[in-house]
């Protein structure tokens, strides 16, 4: 336990400090990647912190109840948090006094997306760390089932976004006017009185991905370098034969497919192709 203790209560702490210092002093508008967790804004946040001077965040909730009971929840599992949740300065010094800032949000399929949140919070789930976990790819599939919230993806922007934000991305067009055979072009760029989002499919190509934010956040020669990434981890050997494994029911699908988060952001094809891959023979 002495690393994550060490994160938190030390490496935390100063970083959340500095921020609050870049947030007094800023001269450029801050950038919240504040987007749904396990679709990539790790890369884009570390990236975008470590080439430019801009005030950058990391969230996935702009929620101050929301955080507080994701603390209480750590606690009562005997588990650290991820990271110090920033939430708390922003309201502070950026949305009480309405001042202008910019959001990065990503998306991802619901499937692969639960799929990799569940892992990325196993201990928590199964009570012990990947390389420790002695049970069967069924007691996981099980535990998947029951403990994860399934509808946490499909509902984010609504429940999170917006809530947050005030911006509802549904009211902005994003696929094609003829789905049939056209592909979407994956991104684009909602402008508010107060904020600007660039709203991203996390499986762009990560060279158009840094161009994108690159120039949403007027930072030149932005490079997205990948971290986090669940295939690395310690239990990757064991999450790569969890996906294997594992192939869902109709109905499953059709609750996490069929839906207005879905059919936004993914074309027919796209749907077809989800269905073909996680469906149960």
């Amino acid at each position: 336990m002495i690393k994550p203790f060490l994160k938190y209560h030390i490496k935390d702490r100063w970083v959340l400090k500095q921020q609050e210092q870049q947030l007094r002093d800023r001269t450029q508008e801050p950038v919240l990647v504040f987007t749904m967790a396990k679709v990539g804004s790790s890369s884009v946040y570390h990236s975008l912190k470590n080439q430019s001077s801009i005030p950058c965040f990391h969230i996935h909730s702009l929620s101050i109840e929301e955080e507080l009971q994701a603390i209480k929840i750590c606690k009562e599992k005997g588990v650290y948090p991820g990271s110090r949740s920033p939430v708390f300065m922003l309201h502070k010094y950026l949305l009480e006094k309405q001042e202008n800032y910019k959001v990065i949000s990503l998306f991802r399929n619901p499937i692969e997306r639960n799929l990799s949140a569940f892992f990325e919070a196993f201990e928590i789930h199964m009570g012990v760390p990947t390389h420790l976990f002695k049970g069967s790819l069924q007691d996981i599939e099980a535990a998947f089932y029951q403990k994860l919230d399934h509808s946490y993806c499909k509902d984010w922007f609504d429940n999170h976004l917006k809530d947050g934000t005030g911006v509802d991305v549904y009211e902005h067009a994003f696929l094609p006017t003829e789905q049939a055979g056209a592909k979407a072009k994956g991104y684009t760029i909602i402008k508010d009185s107060q904020v600007d989002v660039l709203v991203l499919n996390s499986n762009l190509d990560d060279a158009l991905k840094s161009k994108l934010v690159g120039d949403f956040c007027d930072v030149k020669d932005f490079t997205i370098k990948n971290v986090n990434v669940t295939e690395a981890k310690k239990g990757a050997a064991l999450y790569a034969e969890f996906k294997s494994y594992i192939r869902f029911s109709k109905s499953y699908l059709d609750d996490q497919l069929e839906s207005k988060y879905m059919n936004h952001f993914f074309t027919k094809e796209e749907k077809e192709a989800l269905y073909e891959k996680w469906l149960t023979i």
